[in-house]
């Protein structure tokens, strides 16, 4: 472990805030306490934006597919189609691919290495601290917090919650190189800091915000060494600062110019907001990420938090006067706490959460997750482990001083039983979206989700109620429309599914699950022509799903156009060669000669879920980061 900087805080001589507990050993516990707080989630299965993104993606499944993710495919109108312009990770889709190499399809492996992936984050959070504070006693505690707060529970429990975990870890290893640049081998650090930098932008565009903060520590702590010069004027402090920012600019510039080349934009909002809207919902937003660090009760996937147009006393001045409060208390106690050290903590915990509050960007009903708040957190944890230390003074019981150890333990305690609890929801789909239905009745995404994870269990009566209210409150919701669509297949009710997704067709016509579904119908109505007509079009917007061109072989062939079958059975095992069925098929072709054939199996052709990261398809999807 690195010495404390020169610039960090200057300790006397027994502080009590120091431990005469190695730091390997408050490391050690640190990490061992958090792995085992997320110990149970290794049983947990693939939910929610996990199945579009990783189980029925083919783009993750082949190490040809590889080079295109740096070309945008990796969230194309063929996987996601209405999330499609606003997501550039192909870092983070690599990291699907390395999993699914080693692990395949068991979700056990992927989330050991999402364990792994935070313990990594926290590591970094301690060393981070204990460069900027030069405490070894407050970067475990700081590290503790991070590691074990109950907002961890979107990001660690869920596999795809891992988009937020590698970008920050790439953050974290991009300012520390920056901090090792301040001491030795300046052009090698940067360097390395910038390729970090770099990384973490590919892996989740929120990294961009990293120039920011290495601004405010340069500022704060001066840029010509480890140590302040006193011979440094504030103007020449403030050049400098902007000289150091303007190299991760550059790095910067060439990410934006890849980002609106392969997107054809920089970003492609989902709703028009006005400027007074996004005025008076700031302060509610930025207060629930205040709150939810401070109290983080009753947690969930999804809250309803709307946009407000109008001034509202409640939802507008309210949240405002508590968050000037909370502002002139931190300022007012600056000088005790450490002026620098609060000063860094805010700068951390605010610039990564700018690129969340562009609320036009984001999917409607979503304006806060709990995932946005990870790597901000580390702020939030810095400042209240500096507020905790004032507390570090008298008797010591196992090397830490009693005073500080009673308050740490009780919040410790608190906050593993509410991380565990947090965490347990997202065992599987159903216990998820069970959860997020009795925690926000209200909420639409919510309500879709549940009813599709209860029609998929074969309860279709509590199932088109929910979908039914969805749709007399929002007529051109084709989620619900799809969903109760799907509803009606499974019960055998045809012509009412026909309707629905003819409807979704009018509604959101790139959707090429609607035209598998249609095609499905139109076969055991014995309408072949229509069945191959509704098929080749799901093909065209969907052409690496396996399923939908054996589904059309499948037509083709009832229709006696074995030929034509035979090739898209082909085209169905070279995408995939285990496809079940498919060689059968080709061997039971009767040129010329309508075949009777039993509607195909497509796998589950119900859709399920859909993500930074964060994803839409049918399931109502929370894209994976914003």
């Amino acid at each position: 472990m690195e010495t404390a900087v020169k610039n960090s805080i200057d300790r006397p001589k027994g502080d009590p805030s120091t431990s005469p507990l190695s730091e390997s050993t408050l490391l050690g516990g640190v990490l061992a306490l958090t792995a085992f707080v997320y110990a149970a989630t290794l049983r947990f299965e693939f939910v929610y934006d996990d199945q579009n993104a990783i189980v029925r993606n083919p783009l993750v499944q082949s190490w040809k597919a590889v080079p295109g993710y740096f070309l945008g495919k990796e969230w194309p109108a063929t996987l996601f189609p209405n999330a499609s312009a606003n997501y550039y990770r192909p870092l983070n889709v690599l990291w699907y691919r390395i999993n699914d190499a080693l692990f395949g399809l068991q979700p056990a492996g992927w989330h050991a290495t999402t364990i792994l992936l935070h313990l990594l984050a926290t590591f970094l959070a301690f060393a981070v601290a204990r460069r900027i504070t030069g405490s070894p006693l407050v970067a475990a505690l700081t590290a503790l917090l991070f590691g074990i707060h109950p907002t961890r529970h979107e990001v660690v429990a869920w596999v795809s919650g891992t988009t937020e975990l590698l970008w920050s870890v790439l953050f974290f290893l991009a300012f520390l190189a920056y901090l090792n640049s301040r001491e030795r081998d300046r052009v090698r650090w940067i360097a390395i800091s910038c390729g970090c930098y770099l990384a973490g932008i590919l892996a989740k565009e929120t990294a961009i915000v990293l120039p920011a903060v290495v601004f405010a520590h340069a500022w704060l702590y001066g840029t010509q060494s480890a140590a302040d010069d006193p011979g440094e004027s504030r103007g020449g402090r403030l050049r400098s600062s902007f000289g150091l920012v303007a190299i991760y600019g550059m790095v910067a510039v060439a990410y934006l110019a890849l980002r609106v080349e392969v997107m054809h934009g920089f970003q492609h909002p989902q709703s028009q907001i006005p400027p007074l809207t996004l005025l008076l919902t700031f302060p509610s937003v930025a207060f629930f990420y205040v709150r939810q660090w401070l109290l983080p009760m009753n947690l969930g996937e999804f809250y309803d938090l709307p946009l407000w147009s109008k001034f509202d006393f409640l939802h507008v001045l309210t949240p405002f006067v508590a968050l000037l409060l909370l502002a002139a208390i931190l300022w007012l106690a600056r000088k005790k706490l450490g002026s620098r050290e609060v000063a860094f903590a805010a700068v951390w915990m605010i610039a990564p959460l700018l690129p969340v509050l562009d609320f036009a960007v984001l999917p409607p009903g979503q304006l806060v997750h709990d995932r946005y708040l990870y790597l901000p957190s580390f702020g939030a944890a810095l400042l209240s482990v500096l507020v905790l230390s004032k507390l570090a003074t008298g008797a010591t019981a196992f090397g830490i001083p009693r005073r500080l150890l009673i308050p740490t333990l009780a919040i410790v305690v608190l906050c593993c039983y509410a991380t565990a609890d947090a965490s347990s929801y997202w065992l599987d789909d159903y216990t998820l979206f069970q959860h997020a239905y009795q925690l926000t009745p209200k909420n639409v995404v919510a309500r879709v989700n549940y009813a599709i994870v209860m029609a998929g269990k074969g309860d279709y009566f509590a199932a088109m109620p929910l979908l039914d209210g969805v749709l007399y409150e929002e007529p051109n919701n084709w989620l619900a429309d799809y969903n109760l669509g799907r509803v009606f297949y499974d019960m055998g009710m045809l012509r009412p599914a026909e309707g629905r997704f003819e409807e979704v067709t009018r509604i959101f016509p790139g959707m090429p699950d609607t035209y598998l579904q249609l095609g499905l119908i139109h076969m055991k109505m014995n309408r072949p022509d229509e069945a191959v007509k509704n098929l080749q079009r799901a093909v065209e917007l969907k052409p690496s799903e396996a399923a939908f061109r054996f589904s059309l072989g499948v037509a083709l062939e009832s229709d006696g156009k074995c030929d034509e079958a035979r090739s898209a059975f082909d085209q169905t095992l070279a995408i995939d060669p285990a496809f079940p069925k498919a060689k059968d098929q080709i061997s039971q072709c009767k040129p010329g000669v309508a075949q009777n054939a039993s509607t195909p199996t497509t796998g589950k052709d119900a859709v399920t879920a859909a993500p930074d990261s964060a994803t839409p398809a049918i399931q109502a999807a929370a894209p994976n980061a914003e």
